[in-house]
């Protein structure tokens, strides 16, 4: 079977490569062997390739932190999966790669729906609903406010807000984005900018934003931090911008601003009870075509610099391990 595999961390463009690995043997009593469909290209899989993430696999290693795909073949203790059931491949289990073998206890049965939007459910959906769960005490018609409203994320965020009665402010970078998310249920859209602030208390009426959702740190953290409340909570989930992370200390000492990180792999989150419900009510969300990314393209495994180069440019992307 085909792979991606890194010998060295490096630049991901430079450094994945395309390997031939023997196939998986035949399933044990208690597995099963999994045909992958969609893997998606994420910001995690790249921090882990230049060997930035919160984990490093031993090397060579296959890389691909989410996909999706058909069972092939079960061993003869498991009953809860039967062959050609579409299946979650568990978390960071390598993904990119057009064989599986896995515990059947770690994968997710999922219901038959587009596979493409499928293979995105393990990690932007749950992270989503879990920061919206785990740091504010949140009531219909509170505000909150999150950045990258276009991103995976972001756009999960506006699905469970939708769900919950939130009244949500998106902010992005590009005005083309506005009435998109408008339409998919952001409340207010604005771009960034350093006024941001004074831009969210007319929109809202001077509401309080209690908690704010940060994907950017740099220059798009610190304007997101001045519109929240006193003593609201700022989630810090990635640093897409590259920079490190800038608040006014001011927010922090006379406004009592908090911050907070989110990872989804802490053990306060990684295999959890809270994580299980919530990939539960992110597959309900996705089945009902409530919750959707666009795809920006698709790519066969054996093009995997110019996926990467893509994915690196903006937009989502998927290999198609099925593809030739």
């Amino acid at each position: 079977m085909r792979a991606i595999q890194i010998a060295a961390f490096g630049e991901p463009r430079d450094v994945a490569q395309l390997v031939d690995l023997p196939d998986p043997a035949a399933p044990g009593s208690d597995e099963a062997l999994v045909e992958v469909e969609y893997a998606p290209i994420n910001p995690s899989d790249l921090l882990l390739i230049r060997g930035l993430y919160g984990v490093r696999p031993k090397l060579p290693a296959t890389v691909g932190s989410e996909g999706v795909g058909r069972v092939r073949a079960v061993g003869s203790r498991v009953r809860e999966l039967a062959v050609g059931d579409r299946v979650l491949l568990p978390r960071q289990s390598f993904a990119w790669q057009e064989l599986m073998l896995a515990p059947a206890k770690d994968l997710f049965a999922v219901p038959d729906g587009d596979p493409q939007q499928l293979s995105m459910l393990a990690v932007n959906p749950p992270t989503a609903a879990l920061m919206l769960k785990s740091y504010v005490s949140l009531s219909p018609g509170d505000w909150i406010i999150q950045n990258t409203g276009n991103s995976g994320v972001g756009r999960a965020v506006v699905a469970f807000a939708r769900e919950s009665g939130l009244r949500l402010i998106s902010v992005v970078r590009r005005e083309s984005l506005i009435d998109e998310l408008k339409d998919s249920g952001s409340e207010i859209v604005l771009t960034d900018g350093r006024d941001l602030a004074a831009r969210v208390a007319t929109a809202t009426g001077k509401a309080p934003v209690k908690l704010g959702l940060d994907a950017l740190a740099g220059e798009g953290g610190f304007s997101l931090a001045t519109t929240l409340a006193p003593d609201a909570t700022m989630v810090v989930y990635a640093a897409l911008s590259g920079k490190p992370s800038s608040i006014n200390p001011l927010n922090v000492i006379f406004r009592g601003l908090t911050i907070k990180g989110f990872w989804l792999g802490h053990p306060n989150f990684k295999d959890t009870p809270a994580y299980h419900e919530a990939l539960r009510d992110s597959a309900g969300l996705v089945a009902s075509g409530k919750l959707r990314v666009p795809v920006a393209a698709t790519y066969p495994i054996g093009r995997v610099e110019e996926a990467i180069a893509h994915a690196q440019t903006g937009g989502k992307v998927l290999f198609d391990l099925r593809a030739g």
